[in-house]
């Protein structure tokens, strides 16, 4: 008993001493280089991800070890070595080959944010609170980086995740982001994330009395082996190059041809409001030579409205001397038929001033050569007109014949004599008249050229024809009124009126000749006027029609101005899209290394997790589990009563002896 109680004294301060100088001993080992070693971070979460508590086993190959770590505590696994800790110090010495101390982590930063939320029948619940139920069930699995936690072990580390779900309590199982496999009784989803990226994917199910096994996250610092024959791709790349080479020179000649285009189509723009401003033009000059052909017309119809009192006038006189004739050779020479002579010569004379009216009519609204054009579609002969006033000439030739023979008459000579200078000399006025028309028309024969020219001349003749014939009727009134006195010798005189009557026969023909061309080129000219309504409507359609294919020209140059700066952009962005692709090769080179580099991992220098005094590392890796959901069991709690002790069985049970 006394030996004891002195025992007990003397172990209780060995204790105390040898704790004492434990921080001693650690604080002279700052300084000493970390150990080679490797770390595995076992990280147990709650039901819903959040970190429940964390822990380190740190492994090395024996020897002196000295480590570094922020722990709430240490403990040696495996072997009975003893361990101390100073600070973030941590050292201890072994024979063992392998050796192996927990430290348990306070507060810890992990890599990542884990999220499980739980709905059952569409409703949100905990995961305690699906536990035993039944009904459809919906997992929301989220992984995202931990912006709080220091380090790249984020970009790093790949994750793989496991589920298990018993096909006994589960069926119509919905993973579309898992890789699903079949392990005994249960089906194992597996999701693998990759460094650097998170996760955000539904786990479905029918389930019944629903429980769960812990689901498994391991972390590794990615190391993979992977090799891309990039030899197929790089040609597929070649022949993009050339083709985009292609591209942008067949743009270049696009954007060239279209502004060629663009050229062309201005210049179409240009004569097609060149040809609606024509048309317009000439719509109003057609409308304005309608209106005057009209007037024209209008001329042609009194001029030959006045050749059939011409005509019937002529007919008339014809008439008369017939009579006369009739009457010298029957030498009964009556008043009346003298009368009737009178009549029928102021009858001509009135037809031919009419006629002259008409002629004037016609050269202030015709021009000549669309008069001789119309005469030559009517087929008429023009040269007919200088013939009857040839015929004219002969007959007023006949007409001093005549009056040589009645002054040859005995007993007229004195009578004839008396009006034979005048006569002559009106009848040569009217032989110079009749020839200069006949000149006139017979420079119709240059039709082409002077026929306007002729016109005048022309009328002018008439003009001068109709004063002469006044004369010329006047003349005929004195031979009337001295015939009239006249007795004896009539044979002569009839003799030279038979001249007379065969002589005016054919001037009265030659006005029907005239006065027939006279209603061919109004007939001819009624075709003119229909020819003039159908280029009016010719040109008023053509009008129209420039002005639609103006407005279409103008909507197809917008269109080729908008062609022009799309093949304008398009071969600026074929330029650049050949610039940007020229070394694409050396770009895919580049994205392939990165990107091996980003999914393969390196195991070059890992990091420490617990610190970053440990430069020795050889790997680092995270065992990352989640609580199980699992119905509680009620279990049966049995009452022992508690053996009461002495002292002296309390401190043998200290000892670990009792």
């Amino acid at each position: 008993m006394k030996i004891l109680k002195r025992i007990l004294p003397m172990t209780l301060a060995s204790l105390l001493a040898l704790n004492s100088a434990v921080p001693a001993l650690a604080a002279e080992a700052t300084d000493v280089a970390p150990s080679e070693k490797e770390e595995v971070i076992y990280l147990t979460l709650e039901t819903d991800g959040k970190l429940k508590n964390s822990y380190v086993v740190n492994s090395f190959p024996g020897g002196n070890i000295t480590d570094y770590g922020d722990y709430a505590s240490v403990k040696m696994l495996k072997t009975s070595d003893s361990i101390e800790q100073n600070g973030d110090t941590i050292t201890f010495s072994t024979s063992a080959r392998k050796a192996y101390y927990q430290g348990e982590l306070t507060d810890a930063e992990i890599p990542w944010n884990i999220s499980l939320r739980y709905y059952l029948d569409g409703k949100e619940c905990s995961a305690n609170e699906t536990a035993g139920k039944s009904g459809k069930l919906k997992i929301r699995f989220q992984i995202t980086e931990n912006t709080a936690c220091s380090g790249t072990f984020f970009d790093d580390y790949a994750l793989q995740a496991s589920f298990a779900l018993d096909t006994e309590q589960c069926s119509n199982i919905s993973a579309p982001d898992a890789t699903i496999a079949n392990v005994g009784s249960d089906k194992q989803l597996t999701y693998t994330v990759l460094p650097g990226e998170g996760i955000d994917t539904t786990i479905t199910a029918d389930v019944t009395d629903f429980e769960m096994g812990a689901v498994s996250i391991n972390g590794i610092h990615l190391n993979l082996n992977v090799e891309i024959d990039d030899t197929e791709l790089k040609d597929k790349v070649n022949e993009l190059i050339d083709a985009v080479g292609q591209l942008d020179d067949g743009a270049v000649e696009l954007s060239d041809g279209s502004a060629e285009l663009l050229d062309g189509g201005s210049e179409l723009k240009d004569g097609a409001s060149s040809l609606q401003s024509g048309g317009t033009s000439l719509d109003e000059g057609v409308v304005t030579l309608q209106n005057g052909l009209t007037t024209v017309q209008s001329g042609l119809d009194t001029l030959n409205s006045q050749s059939g009192a011409l005509t019937a006038g002529s007919s008339e006189f014809k008439a008369a001397l017939i009579t006369i004739q009739t009457a010298v050779n029957s030498i009964s020479v009556t008043n009346e038929d003298l009368t009737m002579l009178t009549e029928a010569s102021d009858q001509i004379k009135q037809a031919i001033s009419d006629l002259n009216d008409g002629a004037a009519t016609l050269q202030a609204n015709l021009g000549y050569a669309q008069y001789k054009a119309l005469m030559a579609q009517n087929g008429l002969d023009i040269d007919a007109l200088p013939a009857g006033n040839a015929s004219a000439v002969e007959t007023i030739q006949s007409y001093e014949l005549l009056l040589e023979q009645l002054s040859a008459i005995p007993g007229m000579g004195d009578l004839v004599n008396q009006y034979k200078s005048q006569l002559l000399t009106d009848s040569e006025q009217i032989k110079g008249l009749l020839n200069a028309n006949s000149a006139a028309i017979g420079g119709m024969e240059s039709y082409l050229n002077g026929i306007s020219a002729e016109l005048p001349a022309f009328t002018e003749g008439l003009s001068a024809l109709n004063i002469q014939y006044e004369t010329f009727d006047a003349s005929i009134s004195q031979i009337v009124n001295t015939l009239g006195n006249m007795t004896g010798n009539l044979s002569a005189l009839a003799e030279g009126i038979n001249q007379i009557v065969t002589s005016y026969e054919e001037l009265d023909s030659g006005i029907d000749d005239y006065t027939g061309g006279v209603a061919q080129i109004v007939a001819g000219y009624s075709q003119v006027m229909d020819g003039v309504s159908s280029l009016a409507e010719g040109s008023k359609e053509l009008v129209y029609g420039s002005g639609e294919l103006y407005g279409g020209t103008v909507e197809l140059y917008d269109g080729v101005v908008s062609l022009c700066d799309g093949a304008r952009e398009m071969a600026d962005g074929t330029g650049e899209f050949r610039t940007e692709t020229a070394d694409m090769n050396d770009q895919i080179d580049e994205e392939i290394d990165s990107l091996l580099k980003s999914i393969g991992g390196s195991m070059e220098n890992p990091v420490s997790f617990v610190s970053e005094k440990n430069t020795n590392v050889d790997s680092v890796q995270f065992v990352i589990q989640t609580e199980a959901i699992e119905v509680e069991e009620v279990r049966e709690v049995q009452e022992t009563m508690e053996e009461e002790l002495s002292l002296w069985q309390k401190l043998l049970r200290l000892f670990g002896v009792y």
